[in-house]
């Protein structure tokens, strides 16, 4: 059941990531790149959802010294 919440974290990353590249690109007056946006977004999903991991692993490393 954990990895459904990672499966949901990169859908919705995908999702406002080609929302957000579509009106930065309106803004910018470029033309838009939905490969591109994807694999920014897919790239920023995966980092977000490992600083969490990480900072819980400390948390607990600091809790047993």
């Amino acid at each position: 059941m954990e990895e459904m919440r990672y499966i949901a974290i990169i859908f919705w990353s995908i999702m406002l990531g080609q929302v957000a590249g579509f009106i930065g690109g309106a803004l910018n007056q470029q033309t838009f790149n939905m490969s591109y946006s994807a694999i920014v977004s897919v790239v920023f999903a995966v980092i977000f959802s490992i600083i969490p991991l990480i900072l819980d692993s400390s948390v607990k490393d600091e809790k047993n010294a």
